[in-house]
C-alpha cells in the first residue's frame, strides 16, 4: 500500500479538486490511503501539519507527497521516505520567494525522488536548483486520453 500526502483530494464524486491525481492512481490500480485532506480543511496549517503528522508517524508505507508545500512538509517530518512530485505552482512558489526556496531544501534533500510532471516546471525548477537534485529527478508526464478532445 502507498501513502498519498496531499491537500488537494476529491472529498466526494462530485468534486473535481484533484481528480487528477485519484484517476491517476486509480489507473495505476495500485492501493492507497490519502493523508493531509480532510486535516486541511480546517484552514488551519498548523492543525494540518499536526494533524497529518500523527497520521503518517504510526505508518510503514511508502509516501508519495503532491506539491512541496505543505504536503512535502509533512512528508518530511514523518522521517518516513518518500517520492515527492512537483506539480508546478510548488516550484513557482519557490521561484518567487527565497525564504521557501530556503525552506524547500531540506525538504528535497530528504526526498528519495523527484517527479516533475512537465518539462516547463522543471526548467523552472533547474533554474533555482541547478543541476544539484537532477540524479533523483524525472521528467512523467500525467497520462492524457487525447480521445475526449476529439
Amino acid at each position: 500500500m502507498v501513502t498519498l500526502v496531499t491537500h488537494n483530494f476529491p472529498k466526494d464524486k462530485t468534486d473535481s479538486s484533484g481528480i487528477f491525481i485519484k484517476n491517476l492512481w486509480d489507473i495505476i490500480d495500485e492501493e492507497y490511503e490519502v493523508v493531509g485532506h480532510e486535516d486541511f480543511k480546517s484552514k488551519n496549517l498548523f492543525s494540518y501539519l499536526w494533524g497529518g503528522w500523527r497520521r503518517l508517524r504510526r505508518g510503514k508505507n511508502l509516501i508519495v507527497a503532491y506539491w512541496i508545500f505543505p504536503a512535502g512538509v509533512l512528508a518530511y517530518l514523518s522521517r518516513r521516505p518518500y517520492i515527492l512530485n512537483c506539480v508546478g505552482l510548488d516550484i513557482f512558489m519557490i521561484r518567487d520567494s527565497k525564504i521557501l526556496s530556503w525552506i524547500a531544501r531540506p525538504i528535497l534533500s530528504r526526498a528519495r525522488e523527484l517527479v516533475f510532471i512537465g518539462r516547463h516546471p522543471r526548467a523552472v525548477f533547474e533554474k533555482i536548483y541547478g543541476d544539484r537534485y537532477r540524479s533523483k529527478s524525472q521528467l512523467i508526464h500525467l497520462p492524457v486520453d487525447s480521445g475526449k478532445f476529439n
